[in-house]
C-alpha cells in the first residue's frame, strides 16, 4: 500500500480531518502489515490449493484465489451499520468480530476458443498476502502469455492491480482487454469525483492513482463494451452499477449450462446477503449499489444458477436461497448462501 502512504504525506498535516483519516488509515496500515500473508507458510509446510475447477457446459472453468486479508470490519465494510448489529452477525457465524476475512478470486474460462481470465487480483497494489494469481494460475497450467482476453469487471485495485507487473511490464502480453464503457470513460476522465466513498482522502487518492496507472498501460488494448452485449461467444454482460459507475457482472453459459460472475455486487453473507441495504465504504452510488444487489440476488435466486462472487470464500461458488425475516423491516427478504458441494475432479 506504498502508494497510499506516498499520496497522503504531502497534504495531510495541513488540516485536522487529514490527520484523523490518516491516522485512520494509519491504524489499516498496521494491521495489515501485522497480518499473516499467505507467503508465511514454512516450506516445509504445504499450503492449501489456491485452485478449483468445475465445468460450465463445454467451458472449463478455475476460479483462481489472489489471496486473503484479515481486515477490521468497521468502519470500511458496513460504515452506517450499528456496531452492534455488525458483531451480532459475525459472532453467529462463529467468526471473530474484530477481523473481517476478504477473499479475492479471479476467473479463468477456457471457452475452446479463447483463454478468458475475469478481473487480474491486486498484485502489489494492496501488500502482503495477495497476488498469488499468477502462481495459481500456473498450477492449471496455464502461462500469462496464453491468455488472450481480460475481462474487467470494475477498475478498483482489487481487480485491476495484477495488469502491470512489478517489471513495469504487462502481466498478460497477448490480452485484448474488454471493460464497459461507462466504467472506463468514469476512471480515465480528466476529473474523477470520489468524494462519495466513506474512506480516507489518501485511500481514495490510491484507488485512483491504481486505475491511472493499470487502465493507462492498456489504453490501445482495450475494447469498451455495453451492457447485454456478448464479450466472447457464451459470456455476455450484466449492467451492475452502483460500486462503481460501471461495474458489470457476466453470465457465461454454454450448452444450456451457466454460472453468473457477481463482481462485488455483494461481499459476503453476514453483511450484504443477511443486510442487502447496507453500504461499503467503496460504494460510489449507495442506492443503486443496493437496488443493483437486490435485483440480480433476486434474478440468480429465481434462476437457480450458480453465482460466484469476487469477496466470497474460496472457491466462492454457490447458490442463493432468500429468505422470509421478522415483519417490520424495511424489506421482507434477506439471502443466505449455498456452497457448491465440493468437487475433487472437475
Amino acid at each position: 500500500m506504498s502508494f497510499l502512504l506516498r499520496s497522503a504525506m504531502g497534504s495531510v498535516w495541513r488540516s485536522p480531518l487529514k490527520v484523523l483519516s490518516f491516522l485512520t488509515l494509519g491504524i489499516l496500515l498496521c494491521f495489515l502489515s501485522q497480518t499473516p500473508s499467505l507467503n508465511a507458510v514454512e516450506p516445509s509446510r504445504p499450503a492449501n490449493a489456491g485452485v478449483y475447477q468445475f465445468e460450465v457446459g463445454t467451458f472449463n472453468v478455475a476460479t483462481l484465489s489472489d489471496g486473503l486479508l484479515d481486515v477490521p470490519p468497521l468502519p470500511t465494510y458496513a460504515p452506517l451499520a450499528n456496531p452492534q448489529d455488525v458483531e451480532r452477525a459475525m459472532v453467529e457465524r462463529f467468526w471473530s468480530p474484530d477481523n473481517l476475512s476478504v477473499y479475492f478470486n479471479a476467473l479463468y474460462v477456457d471457452t475452446g476458443t479463447h483463454h478468458v481470465l475475469i478481473d487480474t487480483g491486486a498484485g502489489t497494489e494492496l501488500g502482503p498476502g495477495l497476488a498469488k494469481l499468477p502462481s495459481n494460475l500456473a498450477a492449471i497450467q496455464v502461462q500469462p502469455q496464453d491468455i488472450d482476453t481480460v475481462i474487467i469487471t470494475h477498475a478498483h485495485p482489487d481487480h485491476i492491480g495484477g495488469i502491470v507487473a512489478p517489471d513495469g511490464q504487462l502481466t498478460f502480453p497477448n490480452a485484448q482487454y474488454y471493460i464497459a464503457e461507462a466504467e472506463w470513460q468514469f476512471w480515465t476522465a480528466p476529473t474523477v469525483d470520489l468524494s462519495p466513498l466513506l474512506i480516507p482522502e489518501a485511500f481514495k487518492q490510491g484507488i485512483l492513482a491504481a486505475a491511472q496507472k493499470h487502465l493507462g498501460a492498456i489504453a490501445n488494448q482495450v475494447t469498451q463494451f455495453q451492457p447485454d452485449q456478448e464479450i466472447v461467444p457464451g459470456i455476455v454482460a450484466i449492467a451492475a452499477p452502483g460500486h462503481t459507475p460501471g461495474q458489470s457482472a457476466l453470465r457465461i453459459e454454454s450448452d444450456g449450462d451457466q454460472v453468473i460472475v457477481a463482481a462485488d455486487v455483494f461481499f459476503n453473507e453476514a453483511f450484504d446477503l443477511e443486510h442487502p441495504d447496507w453500504q461499503t465504504g467503496f460504494d460510489l452510488d449507495p442506492q443503486q449499489a443496493a437496488e443493483t444487489r437486490r435485483r440480480l440476488l433476486n434474478q440468480i435466486a429465481n434462476e437457480r444458477t450458480r453465482v460466484i462472487a469476487y469477496h466470497m470464500p474460496f472457491p466462492a461458488l454457490g447458490y442463493i436461497r432468500p429468505q422470509t425475516v421478522a415483519a417490520g423491516t424495511t424489506h421482507d427478504t434477506h439471502y443466505e448462501w449455498e456452497p457448491v458441494l465440493w468437487q475433487f475432479e472437475p
